[in-house]
C-alpha cells in the first residue's frame, strides 16, 4: 500500500511539472503596450487577453505548447513556450494581410484565395464623414464602382453603378448584403448607421455575385457590422458636429440697375414693352424707370439671405456598449443623425439602434440574432425662388406678403410659411440565424430574415401662395405605405483538406417574400383650411380621391458553389443557382445562373520565388452569367385602371383595360397607356468574363491589382413602343442588347513605416466603355433612323420644356444615353449669313445660335440634328493618402471623374454671362442676344466638358496618451473638411449630375465642416 501511495504522489508531481504559468507583455511595433490582445494555447479553447498595460498571465500551459497572439490589425505570432515562463512578444502592424478573411456570400473565405474580383473597402477613413447613409461615402473608393451624389437635400441616397449600366428600364443598382441579410437595391440605406460597419466588401465579376443570381447582375456589396472584442467590455461614444456652407458664391443680380437695363433690352429685342420705365405693367406692379433705381429706389431684398440658413449646424451621435465572455458576444449602438439643409425649415433627422447578440449555446452550436430600428422624419422645404426680383420687398404697406399678382406662386417666405409637406419612415430589420458545426469540416447555417418598413407622407397646399391650391381652392394629401420582406435561408458549408487538396462546398436554398401595400387619400376645395390636411372632411367629398395599391413577389432559390485548391497553388471555383420569380410567365419563371473561376498564385512556384520579386503574383479568370428581375410585377398580366368623369351633374367612375402610367410631351400634357400583359416575359441575363492579376512587392509595402473584363447584357427588360391601333403606347419586353468593357486598377503603398512616421496611399483607376448593341426588331420597337448616317435609336427619358424635346437618345453602336440635337457654329453676325446657313424668321438676325445645316438642304430641321455629346466619363480615378506622426494622423482624398458631357441648360441667361451677350456694340461669338420669347433649340452650344477633380476630403485628428488604469482607455479629436475645394472647367455650381448628364442649376455644392471627439471606456 506504501509502494502504491508513492507512486500515485510521484505521478502527480510529473503531471504537473509538465504544465507551467507563462506571463509577459504584448507591444506594438512603436513599444506601446496593446489592451486587449488575445492569446491561446493552440488546439484547446483556452486563453486570456492583455490588460491595460498589455500584460498577460496563462496558468496550466504544457511545456511544449505552442501561444497564438492575435490583435485587430495586427499580425498574429505563434511562439513555441519551450518551458519558458516568461515570453514578450511584438506584433507588428498589417495593413493587408493574406489571410484575412472575406466575406463572399453564403460563407467566407481567405483573401489569399479568392478567385473573383472582389474590392475591400477601407471603412476607417469613412467613419469621421457624417452621412445619413453609407452609399454616398464610397465615391472613389472602389474600382470600378461609380457613386453619383447629385442631390444635397437633407436626407438623399445615392446613385450607385459597378462596371456600368446593365439594363435600360430594369434595377441598375447593386444589391446591399448585410450580416447576410439581402436587403435590397444599394442607394438609400438609411437604416445602417456608417459607425456601426466594420467592414465592406465590393462582389464584382460574375464568379463572386453569381451566388446570387437574379439579383446579382449590377454587383453585390457586403456589409458586415460590429460584434465586441472577445472578452473586452467597451463603451464607445462618438460625437460628431458639422457645419455647411456653400463652395461659391449664388449666381444671382446684386445690380438692380444692370439687371434692369438687360431686362428692357430683351424685351424690346423679343417684340415686348420694356418693363422697367416707372409705370405700372398689365399685372398692376410698379416697375421703377432705371434712372430711379439709380437714385431714389430703395428697396433691394437679399432673397438669398432670407431663404437659406447661414452655415447650418447637424449632429451626429453615436453610443455603443459591447462585450464578450467565452459563451455570449453582444453589441448594441444606438444613433441619432440630423441633417440641417440650406434651405430654412428645410431639415432630416433620424434616430434608432442597433442590437447584435452571438451566443455560443455549446462549443459547436451557435444563436444569431440581430435587431435595427431606424425612425426618420424629413420637413421638405426646397426649391424656393431665391432668385427672386430684388425691386420687390417681402411684405408690402399692410405687412402681407407683397405679391405681383394673384397667380404670384414664387414667394419663398410665404410659401414657408404655410405649405406644409411632411414625412415620417419607420424601418425594423430582424434576423436570426443558428450555426451548427456538426463536423470539424462541415457546418449548417439556417438564417431567418425579416424587414419591415413604413412612411407616411402629409402635404397640404393652401388656397393662396401656391398653385395647386389655387387651382383647387386648397389641396391636401396623405400618403401611407408599407412593406414586408421575409428571406428564409438554409446552407450547409463543407471544408476538408486531403495532403494537397483543399476542398470546400456550400449548399443552400432560399425563399423570398415580398408585399407592400399603399393608399392615398387627396381632398379638395376646402372650406376651412385651418387645420390642413389634419381636417380633411372640410374639403368637397364630390371631389374627394382615394387611391390605393398592392403587389406580392416570390423567390425560390437554390445555390452551389464548389472551391477547390491544389497544392495552395491552383484555385478553382464554381457556382451555380437557380431562381424561380413569380414576376415572370408560367413557362419563364426559372433560370439557371452559373459561373466558374481559375486562379494561379504564381509566387508559390519555385521559379518565382528565385526572382526575388514577387510577394504576390496571382493571375484569375472568371466567367459567369447573372441576372436581373429589377421590374414591378403583374407585367404579364392584363392590368385594369380607373378613371372618372363628370355626367349630369356627378362624377362617375370607370373601369376598364390599361391604366395611365405616366405623361409625356411638353407640359406633360400626353398620357401613357400601358397594361397589355406579355406572358413571355423573362429573365434579363447578364455575361461577364473578368481577367484579373494581383500583385505585391517590398515586402508587401506596395500592391497592385488590375482587372479587365466585358460584360454582355441580353433579352433587356424594357417598355417597347407599340403601334397606335393597339390602344396602347408601351409593352414590357425582352428586347436589346448592352455591352460594358472596362479596365480597373488599384494601388496600395505603406511608403513609410517607422516607429514614429507612417505614410502609405490608394490610388485607384477605372475605366468603362458602354455600347448600346440592339434595341430589338426595328419595326415593332419603333425605331427612329437618323436620316444623315441611318443609324436607329429611340428617345430616352423624358421631353424638357425648355428646349421642347428630348435630350437624350438609346441608338444602336452608340453609349447609353447620347445627347443628341443640333451643332451650331458660334452666333450668326448678318442677317445675310444667318440667310445663307438656312436660318428663316427671328432666328436669321444677327445675335442668334448660328445652327449648322448639316444635310446641306439649305434649311434647318430635324433631319439636321445629330449626336452632340456623351455623358458618360471617359474614367474615374481617386487618390487617398494617410500620414501619421506619433500621436497625429492627417488624410487627404482627391476624387476625380473626366471626360463626361454635361448639357449646362443654365448656360445663358443667368446674371453672370447676361453682360457679355450679342449685340452690334460688342458682336460676340459666345453668347447670344438678349431676346424674349426665343424659342432655344437643344445644341452643342449648351454642352460643357463635365470633368472635375475634387479635394472630397482632409481630415486631422490627434489620438490622447492616456494615464493607465483609468475609465476612459481611449479619446481622439478631429476635424474632417468634405468637398474643400473643387477643380473643374464647368460653368455651373457643380458638374456632378444624374447619369443622363443634364445640368438644371439648384445651388452651389456645400462644404461641410465637421468637428468629432471619440471616447472609448
Amino acid at each position: 500500500m506504501l509502494f502504491s501511495s508513492f507512486q500515485t504522489a510521484h505521478a502527480v508531481v510529473n503531471q504537473n511539472s509538465d504544465k507551467i504559468t507563462v506571463s509577459g507583455n504584448v507591444k506594438d511595433g512603436k513599444g506601446d503596450p496593446l489592451i486587449g490582445a488575445t492569446i491561446k494555447i493552440k488546439g484547446q479553447a483556452v486563453g486570456t487577453i492583455t490588460d491595460f498595460d498589455g500584460k498577460y498571465q496563462l496558468t496550466n500551459v504544457p511545456r511544449n505548447a505552442i501561444l497564438e497572439f492575435s490583435y485587430i490589425g495586427m499580425v498574429g505570432k505563434s511562439v513555441s513556450v519551450g518551458g519558458n515562463r516568461v515570453i514578450n512578444v511584438v506584433l507588428d502592424e498589417s495593413s493587408v494581410q493574406l489571410d484575412q478573411v472575406v466575406v463572399i456570400g453564403y460563407g467566407s473565405v481567405k483573401k489569399s484565395d479568392l478567385t473573383g474580383s472582389v474590392a475591400s473597402i477601407k471603412t476607417e477613413a469613412l467613419k469621421e464623414i457624417p452621412a445619413n447613409s453609407v452609399e454616398g461615402l464610397l465615391q472613389g473608393r472602389a474600382a470600378g464602382l461609380q457613386v453619383v451624389n447629385s442631390s444635397q437635400d437633407p436626407g438623399a441616397g445615392s446613385t450607385l453603378r459597378i462596371r456600368g449600366g446593365s439594363s435600360l428600364r430594369g434595377s441598375n443598382s447593386p444589391l446591399v448584403v448585410v450580416d447576410g441579410f439581402p436587403l435590397g437595391d444599394a442607394g438609400d440605406l438609411k437604416q445602417i448607421n456608417p459607425a456601426d460597419i466594420v467592414s465592406m466588401e465590393i462582389l464584382k465579376d460574375a464568379s463572386a455575385s453569381a451566388i446570387y443570381g437574379s439579383r446579382g447582375a449590377n454587383g453585390v456589396i457586403m456589409i458586415v457590422t460590429k460584434r465586441a472584442k472577445k472578452g473586452i467590455t467597451s463603451i464607445t461614444v462618438k460625437q460628431q458636429i458639422t457645419v455647411s456652407e456653400f463652395t461659391s458664391d449664388l449666381n444671382l443680380w446684386r445690380d438692380p440697375v444692370l439687371m434692369a437695363s438687360l431686362s428692357n433690352e430683351s424685351r424690346i429685342n423679343g417684340g415686348f414693352t420694356p418693363l422697367y420705365v416707372g409705370e405700372k405693367s398689365s399685372t398692376g406692379i410698379y416697375y421703377p424707370s432705371i434712372e430711379e433705381l439709380q437714385t431714389t429706389w430703395k428697396t433691394n431684398t437679399r432673397w438669398d439671405d432670407l431663404v437659406f440658413r447661414n452655415k447650418p449646424v447637424s449632429n451626429n451621435t453615436t453610443v455603443t456598449v459591447s462585450s464578450s465572455n467565452e459563451k455570449t458576444v453582444f453589441n448594441l449602438s444606438a444613433n441619432y443623425y440630423t441633417d440641417k439643409g440650406m434651405y430654412i425649415k428645410d431639415d432630416y433627422a433620424k434616430g434608432g439602434y442597433n442590437l447584435s447578440v452571438d451566443h455560443n449555446v455549446y462549443d459547436n452550436f451557435k444563436i444569431k440574432f440581430l435587431n435595427i430600428l431606424s425612425r426618420g422624419t424629413r420637413n421638405s422645404n426646397g426649391g424656393l425662388s431665391y432668385w427672386r426680383n430684388p425691386i420687390f420687398p417681402v411684405y408690402d404697406e399692410k405687412g402681407d406678403y407683397y405679391l405681383t399678382n394673384a397667380n404670384d406662386f414664387d414667394h419663398p417666405i410665404a410659401i414657408s410659411d404655410h405649405r406644409m409637406n411632411k414625412s415620417k419612415t419607420l424601418d425594423v430589420i430582424s434576423s436570426a440565424a443558428l450555426e451548427w458545426q456538426v463536423l470539424p469540416c462541415l457546418k449548417l447555417t439556417s438564417q431567418l430574415n425579416y424587414k419591415y418598413g413604413t412612411s407616411v407622407s402629409d402635404s397640404y397646399q393652401p388656397k393662396i401662395y401656391t398653385e395647386g391650391g389655387q387651382f383647387n381652392n386648397g389641396l391636401a394629401s396623405i400618403n401611407n405605405w408599407e412593406g414586408h420582406n421575409l428571406v428564409s435561408e438554409n446552407f450547409a458549408n463543407f471544408q476538408k483538406t486531403f495532403n494537397k487538396h483543399d476542398f470546400g462546398a456550400m449548399l443552400g436554398y432560399s425563399y423570398e417574400y415580398n408585399m407592400s401595400r399603399s393608399s392615398g387619400l387627396v381632398a379638395k376645395d376646402f372650406v376651412n383650411e385651418a387645420l390642413g390636411n389634419e381636417n380633411m372632411s372640410a374639403g368637397n367629398p364630390e371631389k374627394n380621391e382615394v387611391s390605393n395599391g398592392y403587389s406580392k413577389t416570390n423567390l425560390i432559390s437554390g445555390m452551389f458553389r464548389l472551391n477547390y485548391a491544389y497544392a495552395n497553388k491552383y484555385l478553382m471555383t464554381l457556382t451555380a443557382r437557380s431562381d424561380g420569380s413569380s414576376k415572370f410567365g408560367e413557362n419563364d419563371k426559372w433560370a439557371m445562373f452559373p459561373s466558374g473561376a481559375l486562379s494561379w498564385k504564381a509566387h508559390e512556384e519555385e521559379f518565382i520565388k528565385k526572382l526575388n520579386v514577387f510577394d504576390e503574383l496571382k493571375v484569375r479568370f472568371s466567367y459567369g452569367i447573372s441576372g436581373n428581375q429589377g421590374i414591378s410585377p403583374y407585367q404579364t398580366l392584363s392590368r385594369y385602371g380607373t378613371g372618372k368623369y363628370y355626367d349630369d351633374g356627378k362624377w362617375v367612375t370607370t373601369i376598364g383595360p390599361g391604366y395611365v402610367s405616366g405623361w409625356t410631351g411638353p407640359g406633360w400634357i400626353y398620357r401613357v397607356w400601358s397594361g397589355i400583359p406579355n406572358p413571355d416575359l423573362k429573365w434579363e441575363t447578364t455575361a461577364q468574363a473578368d481577367l484579373g492579376i494581383d500583385m505585391a512587392f517590398f515586402n508587401r509595402r506596395l500592391r497592385l491589382t488590375l482587372d479587365v473584363y466585358d460584360k454582355q447584357t441580353k433579352d433587356l427588360l424594357r417598355e417597347r413602343n407599340l403601334a397606335l391601333s393597339s390602344g396602347y403606347d408601351k409593352m414590357w419586353v425582352n428586347d436589346g442588347k448592352i455591352q460594358n468593357r472596362g479596365f480597373e486598377v488599384t494601388v496600395d503603398a505603406d511608403i513609410i513605416n517607422t516607429k514614429d512616421w507612417k505614410f502609405g496611399g490608394t490610388l485607384i483607376y477605372s475605366l468603362n466603355r458602354n455600347k448600346v448593341k440592339s434595341l430589338g426588331n426595328t419595326l415593332e420597337s419603333g425605331l427612329i433612323t437618323d436620316p444623315m448616317t441611318g443609324m436607329l435609336f429611340e428617345y430616352s427619358g423624358n421631353n424638357l420644356e425648355q428646349y421642347r424635346d428630348y435630350t437624350n437618345i438609346l441608338a444602336i453602336g452608340q453609349p447609353v444615353n447620347v445627347f443628341y440635337g443640333y451643332k451650331t457654329n458660334g452666333i450668326v453676325q448678318t442677317l445675310e449669313e444667318g440667310l445663307k446657313s438656312g436660318l428663316s424668321g427671328d432666328n436669321a438676325n444677327p445675335g442668334e445660335y448660328k445652327y449648322l445645316d448639316l444635310n446641306n438642304d439649305k434649311q434647318i430641321n430635324e433631319s439636321d440634328k445629330t449626336i452632340i455629346g456623351n455623358p458618360n466619363p471617359d474614367f474615374m480615378a481617386s487618390l487617398a493618402l494617410n500620414l501619421s506622426w506619433k500621436k497625429f494622423d492627417a488624410s487627404i482624398f482627391l476624387n476625380g471623374v473626366f471626360g463626361q458631357d454635361v448639357l449646362n441648360t443654365q448656360a445663358f441667361n443667368q446674371p453672370s454671362n447676361q453682360p457679355f451677350r450679342w449685340t452690334p456694340d460688342n458682336p460676340t461669338n459666345a453668347y447670344p442676344s438678349l431676346r424674349e420669347g426665343r424659342q432655344v433649340k437643344i445644341s452643342d452650344w449648351w454642352i460643357e466638358d463635365g470633368s472635375f477633380l475634387r479635394v472630397q476630403n482632409l481630415s486631422l485628428g490627434y489620438t490622447f496618451d492616456l494615464p493607465k488604469k483609468t475609465v476612459l482607455s481611449k479619446a481622439r479629436i478631429y476635424v474632417n473638411a468634405s468637398n474643400l475645394y473643387t477643380f473643374t472647367k464647368f460653368k455651373g455650381y457643380d458638374p456632378e449630375v444624374g447619369l443622363n448628364g443634364v445640368y438644371g442649376g439648384g445651388y452651389p455644392r456645400l462644404r461641410k465642416w465637421t468637428f468629432g471627439i471619440d471616447l472609448t471606456f
